[in-house]
């Protein structure tokens, strides 16, 4: 398999990752970034106990795409799970709001859709929303090997003609398919399947929320989802530090 071009401009300045974002603001520091910034997903629904409103969502959500069209080449934005039910109702899953149905579903599939896909690989690293288990690749290789030879091709074409196989959802996560989709796998089951999909790839992911101040590295998965910004830099990923500390 091949992969995606490498080096981007910016890249000595390392790429900014941004997880699950749920209408915090704690990404802003990203709009002030010299180099590629990628965004896990998971843009909407506020948990209501940490005082975010879904208004704040929607308005956060609409900074975030103007950024990107304002930046189309160093920007990018993932799908998460939770921008999948806006897409469809059909897969609608915790904290989805009817009331920012119509105004979410026109980000994602209007005029903007084309700012958003589900992974971007940059050597030998996916940034991805949840993480590629091996059982659903395997299941989807050959739906997977008709849209190029790059799995950022792959993997962005299959969700274009085949949205359904985003929402595998495994019994970690309440569903009752064998294996999580990219967008809906726990990081347990990255953690703990006995052989990976691809062992040349890092999986950079969010989705799975924890508590460590650190990323929670595990062979080839690394777990972002803390509230933290992140540098991919040196082939490492490392904790952001604002530049005047």
């Amino acid at each position: 398999m091949k992969e995606a071009a490498g080096m981007v401009k910016g890249q000595a300045t390392g790429i900014m990752i941004v997880p699950d974002v749920h209408g915090r603001d704690f990404w802003l520091p990203a709009l002030e970034h010299d180099g590629e910034v990628v965004f896990l997903g998971d843009y909407t629904d506020p948990y209501p106990a940490e005082g975010f409103k879904q208004a704040d969502a929607y308005r956060g959500l609409t900074r975030i795409v103007e950024f990107k069209r304002q930046n189309p080449a160093r920007v990018t934005l993932l799908v998460g799970n939770h921008e999948l039910h806006y897409h469809d109702p059909e897969y609608a899953c915790s904290r989805f709001d009817r009331r920012f149905y119509r105004a979410y579903h026109e980000l994602l599939t209007g005029e903007t859709a084309p700012l958003f896909q589900v992974c971007r690989q940059v050597g030998r690293f996916l940034f991805v929303h949840a993480g590629v288990t091996k059982g659903w690749f395997d299941a989807h290789a050959a739906d997977l090997s008709r849209h190029g030879e790059t799995l950022e091709g792959q993997l962005n074409g299959l969700f274009a003609r085949d949205m359904a196989a985003f929402n595998e959802v495994s019994w970690s996560r309440g569903g009752y398919h064998a294996s999580g989709s990219p967008l809906w796998a726990d990081a347990s089951e990255l953690f703990d399947e006995p052989a990976h999909f691809d062992d040349s790839i890092v999986q950079v992911i969010g989705h799975t929320q924890h508590r460590d101040p650190d990323p929670v590295i595990k062979g080839n998965v690394c777990l972002l989802d803390n509230q933290k910004l992140y540098l991919l830099k040196d082939d490492k990923v490392v904790k952001y530090s604002p530049p005047d500390e």
